[in-house]
């Protein structure tokens, strides 16, 4: 069920087995079910994980942002590092996971926030400003992954940041682009924008639609979280490279409404610690490419 927004995918129901070996739950991808601008029922429809009907665990999240969450269009499945752990915490609770793609980044958070869905699985950043900001509005796990920031960029481009990291006056005359309302938005308004000397900084609604501007010139580079820039990188055919690394030492976590009503927090705590103890997050870290 896709909700604020009209985004694929896909357009009818269906249900789909687990791809990787690892899990055991089933993801079932709904049809778009929308009221009006904004107005979501598919929790509606298939009851939240405090229902003693439903065994739906409700799943948030905004494609396309490899390696943690985007989705096979061929084979009409979800993936990535957020979908496995997701997979594993409906398995801890025994209920098939529903996985809801959110064309508006604002508007999966807002969600979250509100219990609409279940829980928000989208490596939002729960860590420093833009954490204590969320945590007004939301509940969040432990934390399970650190990022970093990165300027993505042509390869074309000859910015090249210190090892020490990019530094505002690396950014400050360029054309920057960042997804609005994530974290990558949020560092660029508070660093970026009182120090621009000639550069500009341009919220995206999407990713996609920021590495289109950005391949068509009309940028001279991205701010995104440095996993995500490493996989546009090599997905680019040698287009694209990243300048260097912005160092926000940001912490991913799994996000529920606020003051967790349903009580997920303790169970998807439960299941980072054992992924942690027993192999599996290191597992799925090396099948994703992040460590």
């Amino acid at each position: 069920m896709t909700a604020g927004g009209t985004a694929s995918p896909p357009a009818e129901a269906m249900r789909r087995g687990v791809s990787r070996g690892l899990f055991v739950a089933t993801v079932v991808v709904v049809a778009v079910i929308m009221l009006g601008a904004g107005v979501y029922v598919g929790k509606a429809l298939y009851g939240g994980s405090s229902s003693n009907s439903s065994k739906y665990l409700v799943v948030g999240t905004n494609i396309p942002f490899p390696p943690f969450e985007d989705y096979n269009y061929s084979s009409g499945t979800y993936f990535g590092f957020d979908i496995n752990f997701s997979m594993l915490i409906a398995s801890q609770l025994h209920e098939t996971l529903v996985i809801d793609n959110y064309d508006d980044w604002d508007a999966l958070l807002a969600d979250i926030g509100k219990g609409v869905v279940d829980m928000g699985a989208s490596a939002i950043t729960e860590s420093g400003h833009v954490g204590t900001t969320r945590n007004a509005t939301m509940t969040f796990s432990e934390p399970y992954y650190e990022a970093n920031q990165a300027l993505l960029v042509r390869s074309s481009s000859s910015l090249k940041c210190p090892t020490t990291g990019c530094t505002v006056a690396n950014m400050s005359s360029l054309k920057l682009g960042v997804q609005a309302g994530t974290s990558s938005d949020i560092w660029a308004a508070a660093y970026i924008g009182p120090n621009e000397t000639g550069g500009s900084v341009t919220g995206f609604a999407d990713v996609p639609t920021e590495m289109t501007a950005l391949t068509d010139t009309a940028l001279d580079g991205v701010i995104i979280d440095y996993n995500i820039a490493l996989a546009y990188v090599s997905n680019s055919s040698g287009a694209l490279k990243i300048a260097g690394t912005i160092f926000t030492h940001e912490f991913y976590g799994f996000a529920v409404a606020h003051g967790d009503p349903e009580g997920l927090i303790p169970s998807i705590n439960f299941v980072i610690n054992q992924a942690r103890q027993n192999g599996t997050y290191q597992k799925l870290l090396t099948e994703w490419g992040l460590g």
